[in-house]
């Protein structure tokens, strides 16, 4: 199975280990229990940034990639 490059335009069902994204970043996914696109887009920036060794660039790489994500209330 080939990866598929992260856009806007996945569908919120694409599983997470189906995207071309660094291994860092679909590890702490992963171990965050972040399965799909569609999670990822529903946590906030603070949530993602609370992930151990995931900081702001990793946040902005997803963002870019994936679309923006759930806004802080």
């Amino acid at each position: 199975m080939s990866e598929l490059e992260p856009t806007p335009e996945l569908p919120d069902k694409t599983p997470t280990r189906e995207i071309r994204l660094p291994t860092r970043i679909k590890n702490v996914l992963f171990a965050a229990g972040l399965k799909t696109v569609g999670e990822v887009r529903e946590t906030s920036d603070e949530a993602l940034l609370s992930f151990p060794d995931f900081g702001k660039a990793s946040v902005a790489h997803l963002r870019e990639t994936l679309g923006p994500g759930k806004k802080p209330a």
